[in-house]
């Protein structure tokens, strides 16, 4: 059976404003230090239940609903690091002092391109935001990875230093077909910048 999609709130993010309001010309004048309105944060996209045993096959679930995004797990109950971990996937922990340091982001993503197995990025409680200590590795990193262009035209290698074993720099010893990027939360209401870029799903 395909997994079933919980409901969620559709209000409107948009303020409203009498007639004759000058809102918008007095937020240009001051405030903004470029002269622009401030823009409403992204809403929060569908998302979708599964089980745990549903998530042998979520970066299918997730290629059903947009082959272009990646999937981000909402795990109230914190076992979802622990599934992939018996899975073979290249698990980083925020809350775990250094998971997210550079070099390690570096060796755990190359590491999961070559051998085509998950990068499981677990931000616990943290804000997701802090997935943007992608972009210390390498200019933009974060941007090709969730839109998928760092898999093409063996962009990637960009990834690969001197120092790397031999293998890491020919894109023939790499499994990318098989890759998946996986974000995971236990905050029942992420970021959105970064989830209105996912396919959503909840463990329940």
């Amino acid at each position: 059976m395909p997994p079933k999609k919980v409901p969620t709130s559709k209000t409107s993010s948009k303020p409203t404003a009498s007639k004759g309001t000058t809102v918008k010309r007095e937020a240009k004048k001051g405030g903004n230090p470029k002269g622009e309105a401030a823009a409403d944060p992204p809403q929060m996209p569908p998302v979708t239940a599964i089980s745990l045993k549903g998530l042998s096959t979520l970066t299918e679930e997730a290629n059903k609903q947009d082959p272009k995004k990646w999937p981000l797990v909402i795990d109230l109950q914190g076992n979802v690091s622990t599934f992939f971990k018996y899975r073979d996937a290249n698990v980083l922990q925020a809350e775990l002092p250094g998971d997210l340091s550079v070099e390690k982001l570096r060796v755990a993503l190359l590491g999961a391109l070559r051998f085509g197995k998950p990068l499981v990025l677990d931000m616990g409680s943290r804000d997701m935001g802090e997935v943007e200590k992608l972009n210390d590795v390498e200019k933009d990193l974060l941007d090709s990875l969730l839109n998928k262009t760092l898999l093409e035209d063996e962009r990637y290698l960009t990834l690969v230093q001197p120092g790397d074993e031999k293998e890491y720099h020919n894109s023939a010893y790499y499994a990318t077909d098989r890759f998946s990027l996986v974000v995971v939360t236990t905050n029942p209401s992420p970021n959105t910048h970064i989830a209105s870029r996912m396919t959503c799903f909840k463990v329940e």
